[in-house]
């Protein structure tokens, strides 16, 4: 298994038909009519040498401009089929969603490579250029509301999100929500993940302090670090934890993030006693899609 952050469990990721309608008559004198918004349309969408498969998905009610979300993936060989379990419950909320095939997978184009510590100051800020693709691309199309447009994403989004809000322009992103996402180097989180087993693996049984004594004393190479751009952050961001997650270093991230946002940055930090990387705890599912639809109404997303 490479090192780096690597392959998520499949927990937060648990189709759709295409439907195409038209208005096939109007009058000739007087407005034409607004055309039916299909349920689901490509999306054409290219980035310094890729070309990205994404789909956009529309709420079959409610009426637009809708506000708009890209998913952005985790780690590994991530597919649109791959992000249904986030984009389901996001469209039927009421949100329009663009989902796409990670550069070099599936039918988009480039070169795929799986993120390791050392290669990921450029491979990070690639990813989140290409999500940033993405959002310009949604905001540019029928039936979805500009300046309600913003990203979801899970793991490794945690880096890729930050990396596209840093390349964007000031106010162009509406908002972020980020479900088990670090708020450390991506050097830390592979010393953590090693020392857990990332929650598949087999390893050493240490306790949680054990553990933390592994990452504070990690000498290696930092890799990409977002915490600049953490900093300087000034889109509204939720950000969903597990305290239990064994595949990045909760603590460190739930302690970096308070301390932003005792800062001032607008982050809403939200801990699941008991929850795993996958937002399940031991009585199963954590409803965290309650919180996040919460959220997006507070701060004026959803209606």
């Amino acid at each position: 298994m490479p090192v780096g952050p690597r392959r998520r469990r499949a927990a937060l990721i648990t189709g759709g038909t295409v439907i195409v309608a038209a208005a096939l008559w109007w009058p000739l004198h007087g407005r034409m009519p607004q055309l039916p918004l299909p349920q689901d349309a490509p999306l054409r969408v290219t980035n310094e040498g890729a070309a990205l498969a994404a789909t956009i998905s529309y709420p079959s009610t409610g009426s637009p401009p809708f506000p708009g979300v890209v998913i952005v993936h985790g780690s590994g060989r991530m597919t649109r089929d791959q992000l249904r379990g986030l984009r389901d419950p996001l469209v039927a909320a009421g949100l329009a969603v663009v989902t796409y095939d990670k550069r070099g997978v599936g039918e988009s184009t480039g070169e795929y490579d799986d993120v390791g510590v050392r290669t990921s100051p450029q491979r990070m800020p690639l990813l989140g250029r290409d999500a940033l693709a993405c959002l310009r691309a949604m905001k540019s199309a029928r039936g979805v509301d500009p300046a309600r447009a913003g990203f979801l994403g899970v793991s490794q989004a945690g880096w890729i999100i930050p990396a596209a809000i840093g390349a964007a322009r000031a106010n162009e992103t509406a908002f972020a929500v980020i479900l088990s996402g670090p708020a450390t180097s991506v050097g830390l989180e592979d010393a953590y993940s090693q020392a857990t087993g990332d929650g598949i693996r087999a390893h050493e049984a240490l306790t949680d302090a054990e553990i933390d004594a592994r990452v504070d004393g990690y000498g290696g190479p930092p890799g990409f670090d977002h915490a600049e751009i953490l900093r300087s952050l000034r889109t509204p961001t939720l950000w969903l934890l597990g305290s239990r997650d064994e595949s990045i270093p909760i603590r460190h991230t739930e302690r970096n993030l308070r301390a932003l946002v005792a800062a001032g940055v607008p982050i809403t930090l939200k801990v699941y006693e008991g929850g795993n990387h996958g937002l399940s705890g031991p009585a199963g599912r954590i409803p965290f899609w309650q919180d996040v639809t919460n959220w997006l109404r507070a701060n004026r997303i959803l209606q």
